[in-house]
């Protein structure tokens, strides 16, 4: 998850803007680094059940706003602070935990509230920013499953701001009709998505956060961006008119959303929405991928922005006996960083930690102590170069030593190569070499899971090792690029041009034993997959084809397929092949 919003995302001023007032534009900080967006009470006025892109670019913002890494902890709610008041919101108040240092348990959000006019009424709208950046040692409760219910860390998190909104509205006063407007990213937007999901569930029991101010489900707007999974629920439940109005906005490449782990029983609440990728739009290649790249490239100050390296993640044929036992990919086409990482969560939830109990019971403190070290909570283990931990990780390889070793049963080099890393990793040295000895003691067993889990996928585990990817994995998370792939997605900047939005879900066609055959695609009226010779072709498709022959045809929903090959000329569905 990511730590701070780094760069500049303001868009030359010279852009310009379709069916958007200039009075509504207004500038805000993220950092040290100034953005723009807009605002207007109006957006409030307006049906919750389905999505805005004017609420969703003004909770990107809120929730951006919260990203300060001022060395004073006393300052770093300015941002949020400003923002607010160029809004008009008033009656700010921060929680405690935005002035002092993050601990392992805490989390930053502040609240503010205005009076918006009906022509029934009135109402208050009141303004929830849960933090998502710079928040230090808190990554180790984003690790915090628990053995039961939501997970536990989000969980704790989200209560923690409940009990803040339930005493602001008694601080200020508060009564009468109430709408939420809530906010986060990553961390915090699970926090969010949680936050909304349970005061609807209590409210459909009759319970308000007080008997003071009254609410129904359309009194609620939640815009959560790359949210994890926290929630234990039922997903039609969770999907419900219940909570239509919390909205979670999602890059299909980002890891992050993928944990906890949905093969552990997690979800989140309300509708998910995905920006667009080749696996789930068919103009992707042709149009999409332009529009989205160019607003992460072109946009004021990313001169600075890293590579942006998502859609060139490379596969690698491992072949030998581990294609042939496991029956792997051999080959693929415009293979799939978002596939990779459902791949990985997949093998990791199923194969190497097993089950929630085993994480819960076995690896979760361990690796609560080891991201609280890395992030200087051992008054015993100082100095730790964060930036470099990375760079050790890929020279050392220690992923396929470690899983090597594990499939030669070298039981005591597997201990001797961990225990190097660590050592490495923290700098070990005469003063603590015996706290950092204690520290891998404690995560022995989790790297013993984690490279078990990867032993049968020599595939997942050459893609991960090579930095390029690597690299593409920390992209698929950042919070700029995601404010600029919204802002894609947004027709008062790009009008008729803007990107669709979809749910991110794709057809797979498995076809056991192809024949020479092509796929011709309707809306672009072309040829864009071919199977001649055993030789796969294609223009914009991801495909994929395995030891034993067989291939995968990933095809986004809004295409229109036919085949054509040895059984004629048909429309593909994938009941069919």
């Amino acid at each position: 998850m990511r730590l701070k919003c780094k760069y500049l995302l303001l868009l030359p001023l010279s852009l310009s803007l379709v069916n958007c007032s200039s009075s509504e534009e207004i500038t805000f900080k993220c950092d040290n680094f100034t953005f723009s967006t807009f605002y207007n009470d109006r957006y409030f006025n307006m049906s919750n059940s389905e999505y805005h892109e004017e609420i969703a670019l003004a909770s990107h913002a809120m929730a951006l706003a919260t990203f300060n890494n001022d060395p004073d902890y006393s300052t770093r709610s300015n941002n949020l602070r400003e923002l607010w008041q160029k809004e008009g919101f008033e009656r700010i108040k921060m929680s405690d935990s935005f002035y002092v240092k993050p601990d392992t348990d805490s989390i930053g959000y502040g609240i503010s509230s205005k009076t918006i006019q009906l022509l029934g009424g009135k109402y208050t709208l009141i303004a929830i920013a849960v933090r998502g950046g710079d928040y230090d040692a808190e990554w180790a409760s984003n690790f915090t499953i628990g053995s039961s219910g939501n997970s536990k860390g989000f969980d704790e998190a989200s209560d923690q701001v409940i009990k803040g909104i339930s005493d602001y509205i008694v601080d200020y006063e508060i009564e009468g009709h109430v709408r939420f407007w809530i906010s986060g990213y990553s961390r915090a937007a699970i926090t969010s998505n949680l936050v909304a999901g349970k005061l609807l569930t209590n409210m459909s029991k009759g319970e308000y956060i007080s008997k003071d101010v009254h609410y129904n489900e359309r009194d609620f707007y939640a815009y959560c961006f790359e949210p994890p999974l926290g929630a234990i629920v039922d997903v039609e439940v969770a999907r419900g008119d219940l909570y239509q109005g919390i909205h979670n906005l999602l890059n299909y490449n980002d890891l992050v959303p993928l944990v906890a782990p949905k093969e552990w029983g997690f979800t989140r609440f309300g509708t998910d929405h995905y920006y667009p990728d080749r696996l789930t739009d068919i103009y992707f290649d042709k149009s999409e991928r332009e529009k989205l790249v160019s607003q992460y490239h072109f946009a004021y100050g990313a001169q600075d922005f890293a590579k942006y390296t998502v859609d060139e993640w490379k596969f690698f044929d491992v072949g030998g006996e581990y294609a042939e036992i496991n029956n792997l990919p051999r080959e693929s086409i415009n293979p799939s960083l978002g596939r990779f990482c459902r791949t990985l969560i997949h093998e990791l939830a199923t194969t190497g930690f097993y089950d929630r109990a085993t994480y819960s019971t076995l690896l979760q403190t361990g690796i609560r102590e080891l991201i609280a070290t890395i992030f200087d909570k051992n008054e015993n283990i100082k100095g730790i170069d964060k930036k470099n931990i990375v760079n050790i990780v890929f020279e050392y390889t220690f992923i396929r030593n470690l899983i090597a070793e594990l499939e030669s049963n070298k039981a005591a080099e597997f201990a001797l190569d961990a225990e190097m890393l660590f050592l490495q990793i923290f700098g070990a040295n005469e003063d603590n070499i015996d706290i950092v000895r204690e520290l891998y003691n404690d995560n022995i067993v989790l790297l013993t899971l984690f490279a078990n889990g990867l032993k049968n996928r020599q595939d997942i585990t050459a893609q991960l090792l090579y930095r390029d990817n690597a690299m593409g994995i920390i992209i698929g998370h950042m919070p700029e690029l995601s404010y600029s792939f919204l802002r894609s997605c947004d027709t008062r900047i790009n009008g008729s041009n803007a990107c669709k939005l979809n749910d991110g879900i794709y057809d797979i066609v498995h076809i056991t034993n192809p024949k020479d055959f092509t796929v011709f695609e309707n809306n672009l009226n072309k040829e864009v997959f071919s199977y001649k010779n055993e030789v796969m072709s294609t223009s914009c498709l991801s495909v994929e084809k395995f030891h034993d022959g067989s291939i995968n045809l990933y095809l986004p929903k809004n295409g229109e397929y036919k085949y054509i090959g040895e059984f004629g000329e048909l429309t593909i569905s994938p009941s069919e092949l």
